[in-house]
């Protein structure tokens, strides 16, 4: 998040002489100070006060009678028009901050991830995976070891969203018989806060598409604010979530939750929810804030016990730790990053001829010709 503000303060004073007045203004003006000296303040925080501003000015705007003759304004002036270019360059840059996947990038890490839980038996349920992440980590790294993920977007040339696409699987079908066999490594992705490659056509219609906003298309993020819970309550952000808590409503369900601070309550709560009426749910947290890095340094071999009460702060998250205290043996705590955790994750045996094959595909593209 800290990023995320020094990038929208680039931004929001790109071309200009005069150092970062043009972004400090706003931030004197809607929270009241800046924060220390080269140190970043909270990007949600700004936004959200911005939005709650130009909500109130334009609202004022709207409802003002007109008296007399009034000499028209400079519209670089006005505190609307400066208010939504602020907005507007703000969530530029964190568009193109969080849109860093190429084919170069180093997904070691989701890959290993995909890898081990794609050997799930084909007669399971499908793992799905949800993020909160706008980035293509997780698309990329199936892409390179062909993994096929079932996103809710169609395979035509113009791929649009359709909730009802999460119900469809794949198989495998000879054309010499009628036997169908379900492929095996298929997961369901459910991006919550939407995507850098998705767009909304001006009907509505959510497309996959890098274009920019010029050529009538507007991203389709929910961007870092305190409205997030309202607009999550849009399409497609709507089915996404409805999706999350059906999942956690099933009996015999493991969520693992891994690089998520528990910071968004439209999140935080249905996990809540779940654990209090689903008995056979399992939760595994994985967070490297739970020991501080000095005190896991300062211990020896066998010793990182988990300390309930470090690095706990948000209210779900010490509801959470108070069952875990209470030895409720559904959940489990685990120190560590998500290379840690994909790591610690056991194998899941008994892959298949083509899963063996593609694991020594995958071996020997580490070598060059």
């Amino acid at each position: 998040m800290a990023d995320l503000w020094h990038a929208a303060r680039d931004k929001v004073c790109e071309g200009n002489l005069f150092g970062h007045d043009d972004f400090d203004n706003v931030v004197i003006d809607v929270i009241g100070s800046l924060p220390e000296e080269g140190k970043a303040g909270d990007i949600e925080n700004l936004l959200s006060l911005c939005k709650m501003k130009l909500e109130l000015l334009e609202a004022r705007a709207k409802n003002q009678k007109p008296v007399g003759e009034v000499a028209p304004s400079d519209s670089s002036a006005d505190p609307v028009t400066v208010l939504k270019q602020f907005i507007d360059k703000a969530e530029s840059a964190i568009l193109q901050r969080v849109d860093f996947v190429d084919n170069e990038t180093v997904l070691s890490a989701h890959k290993a991830l995909i890898q081990k839980l794609a050997k799930r038996a084909v007669e399971k349920p499908r793992v799905r995976l949800f993020t909160t992440n706008y980035d293509l980590c997780l698309e990329e790294s199936a892409a390179r070891i062909g993994v096929v993920l079932i996103d809710g977007f169609s395979h035509s040339a113009e791929q649009r969203f359709n909730r009802d696409y999460f119900q469809h699987d794949i198989v495998r079908r000879a054309t010499s018989g009628t036997k169908a066999d379900y492929i095996d490594g298929v997961f369901h992705l459910y991006k919550l806060h939407g995507s850098v490659d998705w767009r909304r056509k001006q009907d509505g219609v959510v497309i996959r598409s890098q274009a920019n906003d010029t050529e009538g298309l507007k991203p389709v993020l929910i961007y870092p604010r305190s409205t997030k819970y309202q607009e999550a309550f849009e399409v497609p952000y709507l089915d996404m979530f409805a999706a999350f808590q059906a999942a956690l409503r099933e009996p015999d369900t493991t969520l693992v939750v891994a690089g998520f601070g528990f910071a968004d309550d439209h999140i935080s709560a249905p996990i809540w929810s779940a654990l209090e009426s689903n008995l056979s749910l399992r939760l595994i947290l994985v967070d490297p804030s739970f020991v501080p890095v000095v005190r896991l340094d300062a211990i020896g071999a066998g010793g990182h016990l988990i300390d309930l009460e470090i690095g706990v702060q948000r209210q779900y998250q010490k509801r959470i730790m108070r069952l875990v205290g209470e030895g409720d043996p559904r959940i489990t705590v685990l120190n560590g990053r998500f290379e840690d955790l994909v790591d610690a994750m056991p194998t899941i045996t008994g892959e298949s001829d083509r899963q063996r094959l593609q694991m020594r595909l995958d071996q020997i593209r580490d070598f060059p010709a």
